[in-house]
Order: structure tokens, then sequence, then C-alpha cells
């Protein structure tokens, strides 16, 4: 199989998705940085990759593959190691069910939602700092989901709506993380699998902006997440290529959302949200 090029961004959850799927599997990629910081994802070159305008994009021969829960299909499909893949056809039905819960809402728009708010905002309003820069900004940004979130970050804050359905909907999902490891090891059952891989980011993107307390009371997924963050994959596939800064101003855009976000997350506990 030829080497595959990983066209990517450290502090992509999509990414770490694939990252932990490459590490998982023992195969070395050629790696292509695209600073989402700097608008490498706008550059033509790119664009030839994905129109779309977004990271991760694997390369094998003269296929480009996005969508980084299908890069990661392919690459446990067409790479030698452990099997990512349940072989018993229900659990991969469960496996495409949590990955399918990722890609249909936890990603977009609300994992979007909660790290826009809280953090990244305050990084694009560094250098956009006029209304004009803001929308042509704005006019860049391709999927319309994302465009309309991001209007509203900037607009409203921690008063978004879009940051009180995304608390909402983690919250629901955390639950359901808990049933399901309440039952089996891992989500797909008693062996990790892509299952795990493709959800874990998501996690850690609420620990790094400070939100562990989301799962205070779910000691299953705890002990999750921590089992995954003790396997070799993730010093590789996580730890490794973090940015300093980038979780420097995640930590930040923490301290300054708690009194905002914990007040949600009160009526969410008390069943008003």
């Amino acid at each position: 199989m030829t080497k595959l090029k990983l066209y990517d961004f450290p502090e992509s959850v999509c990414c770490q998705k694939v990252r932990l799927a490459v590490a998982e599997k023992g195969i070395e990629t050629e790696n292509f940085p695209i600073m989402l910081d700097q608008g490498m994802q706008y550059d033509p070159d790119f664009l030839e990759l994905n129109p779309k305008g977004v990271v991760p994009v694997a390369v094998c021969g003269d296929a480009a593959i996005t969508e980084s829960t299908i890069i990661s299909e392919f690459i446990d499909d067409a790479f030698d190691g452990p099997a990512l893949m349940p072989s018993d056809p229900v659990l991969r039905a469960r496996k495409r069910h949590w990955s399918r819960l990722i890609d249909d809402g936890i990603h977009s728009p609300h994992c979007t939602a909660i790290s826009f708010v809280i953090a990244l905002r305050f990084a694009f309003m560094q250098q956009l700092d006029t209304p004009e820069k803001i929308q042509a900004h704005l006019d860049n940004v391709k999927d319309p989901v994302s465009r309309e979130r991001q209007r509203q970050g900037f607009e409203e804050g921690y008063d978004a709506a879009s940051l009180r359905e995304a608390l909402v909907a983690y919250a629901d999902w955390l639950e359901q993380l808990e049933a399901q490891l309440q039952k089996t090891i891992w989500l797909a059952g008693n062996e990790i699998s892509l299952a795990d891989l493709d959800s874990v980011p998501y996690i850690h993107r609420l620990d790094c902006l400070g939100l562990s307390r989301m799962w205070a009371d779910k000691p299953v997924v705890a002990d999750w997440y921590a089992r995954l963050k003790a396997r070799p994959s993730w010093a590789v596939a996580i730890d490794g290529p973090h940015i300093g800064k980038w979780l420097e101003l995640m930590a930040m855009g923490s301290e300054k959302a708690t009194k905002a976000v914990d007040a949600i997350l009160t009526e969410i506990a008390e069943g008003k949200a």
C-alpha cells in the first residue's frame, strides 16, 4: 500500500479521530499541516483536494479521501495492523451508530458552537477587529450552518442560542455514553474500535475547555476516557501534536465562560433548559 498522505490540523477534533486510528494501526503517514488559524484551508491547492475547505484529507495514490469517519474506516480496511472495526455484524452496526451520532450533530453544530463561543472567537477577534473584517471572514465559511453559528458567537457571545443547544445535546450524549459503557467495556463491545476513537476527541475538547464537570457524575465515562488517554496512541496522536497556544486559549476561554456556562448547566440539571 502506498504511504498515506495526511492533511490535518493538530487541534481539529476530526483530525484527532483520524490520527488515533493511524496510531492504533501503527502505520506511517506523510503529514502536511493545514494551519486553520492562518487560513491555509482556503489555499487553491488545498481546495483542489477538498472543495469544502476542511480537514482532514487523506491521499493514497491518486485518491483523495475526505470526511474523517470515512478516512478512519478506509485506514482500517487498507492497512495492516489491529482491526478497528468489529467482525460481528451487530457490533459493526453499533460502531456505526456511535460514529453517526458524532457526524449527525455532536460535531457540527454542537462541538463547533461550544468551541467557538467559549474560546475560538477570541482568537478570531484579535485579527477581525471591525464588522467588515468579521463579515469577510464569515463570507469565507463555506458551510452555512457553521457560518450562522459563528455569526451568533460573534454577535451574542454566551447568550447565543447555539451554546445552550450544544450543552443540552452534549449532556444527552454523555448520558447515552454512560448507559452503554455500563453494559460493555468499549462502545461497540468488549474490544476497542473506531466507535471509541471517533468519540473520545469530543470528550477531550470539553476537557480542554474546562468542562470535565459535565461527567463528574458519570464514573464509567470518566474511566473510559482515562483508559483511552493511557493508551500509547494518545501520546502520539493527541498529546504530541497539541499546540500550546491553543490549549492556553481554551483554558482562558473556559475561565471567562465559567459563570455563564454553569448557569446553563444548572438549568439542564434541573430540567429547565
